[in-house]
């Protein structure tokens, strides 16, 4: 049984002639040169989001534990938030992982041959609008365009290439479907396998329903009037129905994990792209598409302010980008008359949609992986180019045409190679994103760290503040500069920036007992409380929550509730420690318990380990010549807290 076969009066005439190179050997050549010019991508270790996602990662390491992978969120923390949702993927990773033990060469290795299989996908769903020689020209495009760095040379985007592989299987299944009899049962079964497949690898592989009913319009196999369309639909009405079946199994599950079908913020740090004005920054995004397709030389591994920033009212840019988003949606409707560019514009259009703000946010404004399976768009039209040339062309044209294309492949091949050493680790990223993009919050925020974590505070202080300046509307940076105040006992600063990030977004709680301490250094002891009894159902039982609630009490002369607290805090993980047992025996001393103080202050003795600058610190506390300054075991666990932070996006 088979479905779907309306009537087709198109001929593919490319078919009709000699090719000088058979599609087996194009294809060939396809691979090879995708591989080549990632080769020396494989010495790149875990960075940026590979050290959360994979290298930190407890679900990747341990493969049997398939409840752990397939029924938690993408993300390991604030996974629910965030809205990704991609099994496969971690599944992914965990094979690599077991495989490798471990070792970053097998994961790059695994991106390079694949991004060689995708451009071999390309090649064959090119070819079955094009010729051999034209399909593989666009290909070679695909295979060397310095826009997929990003996805290929960085471990994570293994999705990217993943969701766009099922995606152009899909497509290819679907190409070669014989015209007459129609869509087979075992053909549907595949592309609605891959379909799943790709979801559960990454959202974007959403698309592939739209991208064959866009085939199909190129084939002309819909004429674009009522009555041909309901022919259409008639014909499909099985595969659209098996298709929609397998989306809303997908949502279903999607709603089951993370609780909501696209997450509640999919990035705090740019409230922008939540809010009325979205659909504005979303245009201005539009233009950055097109320069990053056709003219790939400036390329960064952030996007956000200031190095695009937000819009707000009808700038130029967002002028221009509503104006190629409209040329975009009027080339594509003329797909039948205009198979080449059509077919290119609406592949764009198509799959750009779920990644570009317009319909809902996704973290991000602008992102080069996120164009990984919309770039195809560029090998359609190589290829439509080539094609006509070779057709209509003279032999001069012929020959200006292949040299054009032959000093593209190369121009953008030398930008690849050169861009891979970028995403070796964390710091090379950043160095690559300070050198090229100092405009780049995160690239100050960045260095801001690095210069704390050497001790450089001046230095550090400089950074953070430009961090600042240049966007003052991410939570999680005014969470890290307000811990970086505290670690410098600018209390009052600290207190500052944490109550702004507090009140563009209450989601950061873990960063909130810091506030509660900076209460307390600077004598707004109710205030400490009051916030202790708000963080206390977030949080539950938590050390430092105990720590505040004892210090502020001792400090307001209430040793009973702070002997309390100072007990329930030394119960907690983390509280065994001298500076605790110090402020216990304190409260006891005073409450005249001497025995209980005593015992007290020998643990706090022992907690010590027999280091005399602590052990005088003790006396000196004790005396009420001096405070405890260590509200955890030491500055730099804050100082690695702040770094760690740093790499989210």
């Amino acid at each position: 049984m088979s479905y779907g076969s309306p009537t087709s009066n198109s001929t593919n005439r490319s078919m009709m002639r000699v090719e000088p190179i058979d599609r087996r050997r194009a294809a060939l050549i396809a691979f090879i040169v995708a591989a080549a010019v990632y080769v020396n991508s494989l010495p790149n270790g875990f960075a940026y989001d590979d050290v959360f996602i994979i290298q930190n990662n407890e679900r990747v390491h341990r493969i049997g534990d398939l409840g752990g992978i397939w029924s938690t969120p993408y993300w390991p923390f604030a996974g629910e938030v965030l809205g990704l949702y991609r099994p496969l993927t971690i599944f992914s990773y965990a094979v690599q992982w077991a495989i490798s033990d471990g070792a970053p060469w097998l994961f790059h290795l695994s991106n390079v041959l694949l991004h060689g299989l995708v451009t071999v996908l390309v090649f064959y769903v090119v070819a079955h609008g094009t010729g051999t020689v034209a399909a593989l020209a666009g290909a070679l495009v695909f295979a060397v365009h310095p826009v997929h760095t990003e996805a290929v040379a960085n471990v994570v985007g293994h999705a990217e290439l993943l969701a766009a592989a099922f995606v152009l299987a899909g497509c290819l299944i679907y190409l070669r479907a014989d015209a007459e009899k129609g869509l087979s049962r075992k053909r549907l079964g595949a592309i609605v396998a891959f379909y799943a497949l790709g979801m559960l690898t990454k959202e974007s592989a959403v698309v592939l329903p739209g991208l064959l009913v866009l085939l199909d319009l190129a084939r002309r196999r819909i004429e674009l009037t009522g009555r041909g369309v309901a022919r259409y639909a008639k014909a499909m009405a099985v595969p659209i129905a098996t298709l929609a079946a397998t989306l809303l199994a997908y949502l279903v599950l999607r709603l089951e994990i993370l609780g909501s079908i696209g997450g509640s913020d999919a990035n705090p740090g740019l409230p922008f792209l939540r809010e009325d004005r979205r659909v504005l920054s979303a245009l201005r995004a539009w233009p950055e598409f097109a320069r990053l397709l056709f003219f790939p030389m400036d390329l960064s591994a952030d996007y956000s302010p200031a190095v695009i920033l937000p819009v707000e009212s009808w700038t130029p840019m967002a002028l221009l980008g509503a104006a190629l988003l409209a040329a975009t949606v009027v080339m594509m409707l003329a797909v039948p008359r205009y198979p080449a560019a059509g077919t290119a514009a609406g592949w764009f259009f198509i799959s750009i949609l779920p990644v570009s703000n317009l319909l809902f946010p996704i973290g991000v404004l602008v992102a080069e992986r996120t164009l990984y399976l919309p770039s195809v768009m560029v090998s359609y039209l190589v290829a439509g180019a080539w094609q006509a040339v070779a057709a209509e062309g003279t032999r001069r044209a012929r020959q200006l045409g292949a040299a054009a294309v032959a000093a593209v492949l190369v121009l953008f091949a030398a930008r690849t190679i050169i861009r891979n050493p970028e995403w070796e680790d964390t710091d090379s990223i950043f160095d690559a994103l300070y050198r090229d993009h100092p405009e780049s919050y995160r690239a100050q925020l960045q260095l801001a760290v690095a210069k704390m974590q050497q001790g450089d505070t001046v230095g550090s202080q400089e950074h953070w503040e430009l961090a600042y300046r240049l966007w003052p509307r991410d939570p999680g940076l005014l969470v890290q500069y307000g811990l970086a105040n505290y670690v410098w006992k600018r209390y009052d600063r600290a207190i500052e920036l944490f109550e702004e990030a507090d009140s563009i977004h209450p989601g950061y709680a873990e960063a909130k007992p810091f506030l509660g301490m900076s209460y307390v250094h600077t004598g707004r002891f109710e205030d400490a409380i009051a916030l202790t009894d708000r963080l206390f159902p977030k949080l539950g039982p938590n050390r430092l929550l105990f720590d505040i609630r004892g210090r502020a009490y001792a400090e307001l002369g209430n040793d009973t509730l702070a002997v309390t607290s100072f007990r329930a805090a030394t119960r907690q993980p983390g509280g065994d420690n001298w500076a605790l047992w110090t402020l216990l025996a304190r409260s006891l001393a005073r409450l005249g318990n001497e025995a209980e103080a005593e015992k007290a202050l020998q643990t706090a003795r022992d907690r010590a380990a027999g280091d005399t600058a602590l052990l005088r610190r003790i006396d000196e506390v004790l005396a009420g010549t001096a405070g405890v300054g260590e509200v955890t075991d030491s500055a730099s666990v804050l100082q690695n807290a702040i770094g760690t932070a740093t790499f989210q996006r």
